[in-house]
């Protein structure tokens, strides 16, 4: 008899309680004053290849009355033209009706666009909404975005001498290879986008003509953001690298920007008759491995940034190298850091690689570390280990010889910009940096200006690296 009281009892709580349940989703206001709230007016979907689909972007919808609303519609605007595309609370579709959204509760619209092409060289600006009706009420969410046509390049092999000039994007799939007796020549404002794991194998030769204004660029493809703080452009391994192979030489790179990259630049042993790679006014940052190895050849590398990497700045295994007027910074924070500024050794894995000699002059080697400057060198001391340092400034222990002339042994820290959590870097002088003025007149000559255009000569003495502090009148 006491079961089948608390059964029926049960049973008609269960009763009330739907029924309840029932009349409260029927219950929505119909005040046009109760209206919804954004978790953003605007979305900004930044440069979108087009013809290939963006990341997802979310909004955040909001009901912050006391009652329940209806949402009568949501939709977008112009789906057909634009490209835009979104998913309602798990629903897909660009269309939607009597949305029913609970007193102080929220729902989650998902945003992704594949912008159509517009057979343009420059980015194209490219716009919808979103549309919700709400007791009569009509809201929008605006939906921006640039859409940047592209060249693409699948497995692609130059066999011939080639002469790129492109002002589109290319992008870089299964890797692009430039075979023995040929020649790719990149004018200047070429961007070549690569796919993950793609990477450039140079066994001919690779001739980039950039300029100050228009650099040629390697970089890695995704145009979206990890955070809406952090764009995957400023992350390492992003790509694979450049390789120089044996038989390349004759190699001549001017205003780069290489970044992004598991390694920067690799050049392979070729010997040190022939000069397998001229570096000038460049940049090699953010890379997950070496930003420039070298391995017995010859190179000539000249006011230039190389910084960020995950294992060495500039890793050289023998060889003959000179450097003027370069920075190496490593303030790699992306994960462990596993390298310094520099390393450079005349034996390897018990293989001896004959250093014949590594020249810097006007330099600056830097990094978060208490040491960013390493030589290894062979017991067998027949075996050249030829190095000079002149006129530097570097984070490393003292050291005093005839190799070495009016260094600074200082860790010098005094950049513009240093942000780990944007991944921001900008390795131009603070006024405070002993850099300033550091440098020889006489090797600022083959550069008279910096990376960025700057004057060296115009002061008192040069300053070390690849920029010159310029006096504001701030100071």
């Amino acid at each position: 008899m006491t079961y089948k009281f608390i059964s029926i009892f049960l049973a008609t709580l269960f009763s009330i309680f739907i029924v309840t349940s029932c009349d409260d989703l029927d219950n929505y206001s119909t005040n046009p004053t109760h209206t919804l709230t954004f978790s953003q007016d605007t979305l900004r979907l930044d440069t979108i290849l087009t013809e290939t689909g963006s990341s997802t972007r979310i909004l955040k919808v909001y009901n912050r009355n006391s009652e329940a609303l209806l949402i009568s519609s949501i939709y977008l605007a112009d789906a057909d033209r634009s490209g835009f595309r979104m998913n309602v609370d798990g629903i897909r579709g660009n269309q939607h009706s009597n949305i029913e959204i609970r007193e102080r509760d929220s729902l989650f619209i998902f945003l992704e666009a594949t912008l159509p092409s517009t057979d343009n060289d420059l980015p194209v600006f490219i716009k919808d909404s979103i549309v919700f009706i709400t007791n009569g009420v009509t809201q929008d969410v605006k939906l921006l975005a640039y859409g940047q046509d592209f060249i693409s390049f699948r497995g692609k092999t130059i066999t011939q001498d080639t002469i790129i000039n492109s002002q589109r994007p290319i992008m870089i799939y299964d890797s692009l290879c430039i075979e023995a007796n040929a020649r790719l020549t990149l004018e200047a404002g070429v961007r070549l986008y690569f796919h993950n794991n793609a990477d450039l194998r140079v066994r001919g030769q690779l001739i980039a003509n950039g300029t100050l204004e228009s650099p040629v660029q390697f970089r890695g493809d995704r145009t979206d953001n990890m955070f809406y703080y952090l764009p995957y452009d400023r992350l390492p391994g992003q790509w694979g690298g450049i390789r120089f192979y044996e038989s390349s030489i004759d190699n001549v790179l001017n205003y780069v920007d290489i970044h992004g990259g598991q390694y920067g630049v690799r050049c392979d042993s070729t010997g040190i008759e022939r000069v397998k790679l001229t570096l000038t006014n460049s940049i090699v940052h953010q890379v997950a491995g070496d930003a420039l190895q070298m391995t017995d050849c010859k190179a000539f590398i000249g006011n230039s940034q190389l910084s960020n990497a995950g294992y060495y700045c500039v890793n050289l295994i023998g060889g003959d190298y000179e450097f003027v007027h370069c920075t190496l910074a490593n303030y790699f924070s992306w994960n462990v850091k596993r390298g310094a500024a520099l390393m450079f050794r005349n034996e390897q894995n018990g293989i001896t690689h004959p250093l014949h000699y590594a020249g810097f002059r006007n330099c600056l080697i830097a990094g978060s570390a208490s040491d960013e400057l390493f030589g290894s060198r062979s017991a067998d001391e027949e075996i050249p280990f030829n190095y000079y340092f002149s006129y530097c400034v570097i984070n490393s222990i003292e050291e005093e010889n005839e190799k070495i002339l009016n260094v600074l042994w200082e860790k010098d820290d005094n950049f513009v910009l240093m942000d780990s959590r944007t991944q921001e870097y900008i390795f131009a002088l603070l006024p405070e940096s002993k850099a300033i003025n550091w440098g020889l007149r006489q090797d600022a000559m083959s550069f008279p200006t910096d990376l960025r255009g700057n004057s060296r000569l115009s002061d008192d003495a040069p300053d070390a690296g690849c920029y010159e502090w310029i006096a504001t009148g701030e100071e």
